[in-house]
């Protein structure tokens, strides 16, 4: 399932017709491809500390782009895993703006933690959708997803009835320091320990890497593909809540092109989208990039249509770099 381990031993590669160059360079270009995202954030930081020292080389900058990051990061943690299994989730911005109005309406009647409470369950339902579609009908992650953004961004309006929604004092806690911290350690746990430490994990890399060959081997692959939609969408519901304590109320607004950082925080952080490889630490770096660059334009006085103009760029590059042209074939 990690193409890395297979080269471990040099004597069995060999037989395999690996030769001992090959082995080694192939692990150099591994080391390479996981280095590149820690380098470019030491690039980013380098050039606009030159370029900026008074305002963007700051204790308080820092501390605000770590704070700005914490969101994409935890909605990436889920994106992560959908990738890995070899799909995509276009919709977890408007699932984000869903869950927070949800979230934030059941708190005015029913107290803050009901709203949380609603706001995870409309997240784990948006997901279930997104899963049971790809799964069960067949219709590529691609569409189910692109028609969820439609729907749960359509659900949003007709919710907020096009208002903000203030959410309780109770969520502050999740807006602001060091709770938003403690939150977003304890989404990373959680998403690392199922994918490093238990089957679930493994089975992911297994649908993602071959997933015929997986099917054949006993993996639950429908199961599992649900599975991780469903995380999915639990994460983007966390990251609403994030995202409303801070603003001080759930926004119909809230999460509008969030799908396209998230996206670009997993793909900057190494993690292909062939699917069957990837890191959860890798993906923080990712938002830290992309929030660092974001947070650097607006310093340097970059206007917001330009902004807009880099941040796809970098998605594009960061594709060519990571992604695996062997499992494809031909480009389409």
């Amino acid at each position: 399932m990690n193409s890395l381990r297979v080269q471990e031993d040099l004597p069995v590669a060999e037989r395999e017709g690996i030769t001992r160059q090959e082995t080694i360079s192939r692990r150099i270009q591994s080391v390479w491809k996981r280095s590149i995202p820690f380098l470019a954030l030491i690039v980013l930081v380098a050039f606009f500390s030159i370029a900026a020292p008074d305002r963007f080389a700051t204790a308080s900058n820092a501390q605000f782009i770590l704070v700005q990051s914490v969101a994409v990061a935890v909605a990436a943690f889920g994106v992560t895993l959908v990738v890995v299994s070899g799909s995509i989730d276009l919709s977890v911005g408007s699932v984000l703006a869903l869950s927070g109005v949800v979230g934030a309406t059941v708190s005015v009647g029913y107290g803050p933690w009901m709203g949380i409470l609603a706001a995870l369950a409309t997240g784990v339902a948006a997901g279930l959708i997104n899963g049971v579609g790809l799964a069960i009908l067949k219709v590529p992650s691609f569409i189910m997803t692109l028609g969820m953004l439609s729907i749960a961004r359509g659900l949003t309006l007709v919710v907020s009835q096009t208002s903000p929604i203030p959410t309780p004092a109770e969520w502050d806690w999740a807006g602001s320091e060091p709770g938003i911290y403690v939150i977003a350690i304890a989404a990373f746990a959680f998403c690392g320990v199922l994918y490093r430490f238990t089957s679930f994990g493994r089975y992911v890399a297994a649908v993602g890497g071959q997933e015929r060959v997986a099917e054949m081997s006993g993996v639950p692959v429908a199961r599992i593909k649900i599975l991780v939609f469903v995380l999915a969408g639990a994460m983007a519901a966390v990251a609403s809540i994030i995202v409303s304590a801070r603003l001080g109320s759930a926004t119909p607004t809230a999460g509008t092109g969030f799908e396209l950082t998230v996206i670009a925080a997993v793909v900057l952080g190494g993690t292909p989208l062939t699917g069957g490889l990837g890191s959860l630490l890798n993906t923080i770096v990712g938002a830290l990039i992309i929030n660092i660059l974001l947070n650097g334009l607006v310093i340097l006085g970059v206007n917001p249509e330009m902004q807009i103009i880099a941040q796809g760029i970098v998605l594009v590059l960061a594709v060519l770099i990571s992604l695996d042209r062997k499992k494809i074939g031909v480009i389409k």
